[in-house]
């Protein structure tokens, strides 16, 4: 857990953070951006997943991690975001903020890959294991999203890899999680842009921060700053 008085500004009401990060990479990701949120004078965890074989291991782990009784804001980016409702259903968390991720459906079940991606990550598995995320779109990739070589290091030596089946797999919506009070933050409009469109439709509040996926280790301040604020918009509804 971060927390406690820190250097940069301070939102007064302190509020609890559980910054969970995408299955196809680690907890640094999330590092930048709690360090912000706790120098803001909030109190913020990063659950750490190693590489889960199916999604319900994910969610075991990090609800294994978020302290009991904790009403925290559980803040899910990419891949973390159809997970999101079963976390909170787990730890009676509070409010859900997605970045950059994708929205479940109200009922019934979310899928983890579109069908016209999973085939591609099918074709790309050798032995049943993907290769790490950023290998998935050519090896430029990492370089465009994390400019600063010593940050993208640090994140890549963490992207694990993840079974194929893991993407196969549906997840069971809790009945009744879209009554919970949610946010949205967009990065990137070309592939979240839906989500985005989606989350203002259901009345939530979102914020566009124009720019790349994995902003969050890159932006870190500016981020946090409008994870801060959409969650005390939350708060006092």
């Amino acid at each position: 857990m971060i927390g406690g008085p820190g250097r940069g500004q301070h939102d007064g009401a302190v509020t609890a953070f559980v910054l969970v990060h995408s299955p196809v990479t680690g907890p640094s990701t999330w590092r930048w951006v709690a360090a912000e949120l706790a120098a803001r004078g909030h109190r913020v965890s990063v659950p750490a997943v190693p590489a889960a074989r199916t999604w319900q291991e994910f969610v075991d782990s990090v609800a294994s991690q978020v302290a009991a009784g904790e009403q925290a804001v559980l803040v899910g980016h990419s891949g973390a975001g159809p997970l999101l409702p079963q976390i909170g259903a787990r730890v009676g968390g509070g409010s859900l903020i997605f970045v950059d991720a994708d929205i479940p459906p109200d009922a019934g079940e979310a899928s983890l890959m579109p069908g016209e991606i999973l085939g591609e990550l099918r074709a790309m598995a050798v032995g049943g294991l993907l290769p790490p995320w950023s290998e998935w779109f050519g090896p430029q990739v990492m370089d465009d999203l994390v400019p600063n070589p010593e940050r993208r290091q640090v994140v890549s030596a963490e992207l694990p890899r993840l079974p194929v089946s893991y993407f196969e797999a549906r997840v069971q919506i809790p009945a009744g999680w879209a009554g919970t009070r949610c946010g949205y933050v967009l990065l990137s409009d070309e592939a979240y842009g839906d989500q985005a469109a989606a989350a203002a439709a259901r009345g939530w509040p979102m914020v566009r921060l124009p720019g790349g996926h994995l902003d969050i280790v890159t932006r870190a301040e500016p981020i946090a700053a409008t994870i801060a604020g959409i969650a005390a918009g939350l708060a006092s509804r």
